[in-house]
């Protein structure tokens, strides 16, 4: 059974046979025992309201809770999808510059051989004027030759 301050208040007592209370005792003591349970009440009501404003707050933290953790989980796996990217990216450059390199290396062989070929030719060249001299010097000695013998 539940009493409030109301009830404490407006309580009425049979009189008592032989002796008693003092009336204004017990009013006076019904007057603290409402103000106490008014007290008692008013408390009450003030946790029942902050409780209220908590659960709110906690709720509020929760719904946060799970906007953060999605966050992290996007930036995770914004991280992931960029390391990924920066991972093709690099291998995409590294691949060109092989192929770069390759090229330039098969310009170089290709000029070298030009070049081996070239000087081939040159000594060959050299070879050949220097046999045509040899031949032509020869050929004045011999026609020296006579005319110191003429």
């Amino acid at each position: 059974m539940s009493v409030t301050p109301l009830d404490i208040l407006s309580k009425q007592f049979p009189p008592a046979r032989r002796g008693g209370y003092e009336p204004a005792d017990v009013h006076g003591f019904l007057d603290q025992v409402r103000e106490a349970l008014e007290a008692c009440l008013r408390e009450n009501l003030r946790l029942r309201e902050e409780l209220l404003e908590r659960d709110r707050e906690v709720a509020s933290l929760r719904a946060e809770s799970g906007d953060i953790k999605e966050a992290l989980v996007l930036a995770r796996r914004l991280a992931l999808d960029m390391e990924a990217n920066a991972r093709r990216e690099a291998d995409l450059i590294v691949g060109e510059a092989r192929l770069e390199a390759e090229h330039i290396l098969a310009g170089a062989r290709e000029e070298d051989r030009t070049l081996c070929d070239h000087l081939v030719r040159l000594k060959t060249a050299k070879i050949h004027h220097v046999a045509q001299l040899r031949s032509f010097l020869a050929a004045q000695g011999k026609i020296i030759d006579e005319l110191e013998r003429e």
